[in-house]
């Protein structure tokens, strides 16, 4: 914990500053999420989940938007504690934008499924013709 006399320092140091994986791991157990559940949500084996809790690691690009969308938190505020944190707020229209939001990133989230998946169907179609 740092601590800066400066009366005209802005920058708020009371508290330690929480590593990614320390945002993952409070949004889950703060939402009530298994580790086992959210890694197969996310299809990732679950040492590489728990390895982004710990720090080891971090999460790609499309698992860290589809992470955030379960938990939902933007995924600016994984990073950086900035953006949405998943607290309700009182304008609806900034409620539905970030529904629209969430949504995006589901569909940004299941288009990178689909595609892994059309992989694997065209690997295995592959293997079938090659019998």
């Amino acid at each position: 914990m740092r601590s800066i006399e400066d009366e005209n320092n802005v920058v708020s140091t009371s508290e330690p500053e929480m590593t990614l994986g320390g945002r993952i791991a409070h949004l889950r157990m703060n939402g009530g999420f298994d580790s086992i559940d959210l890694s197969k949500q996310l299809g990732v084996k679950l040492e590489t989940y728990e390895s982004w809790e710990l720090d080891r690691s971090e999460p790609r690009i499309n698992k860290l938007v589809a992470l955030a969308a379960i938990l939902g938190v933007s995924p600016t505020y994984l990073l950086a504690e900035e953006g949405h944190t998943g607290i309700n707020t009182k304008n609806q229209k900034s409620s539905h934008s970030l529904k629209l939001i969430t949504l995006q990133q589901q569909v940004l989230f299941l288009e990178a499924q689909l595609k892994e998946n059309l992989k694997q169907i065209k690997k295995i179609s592959r293997a079938i013709n090659n019998l």
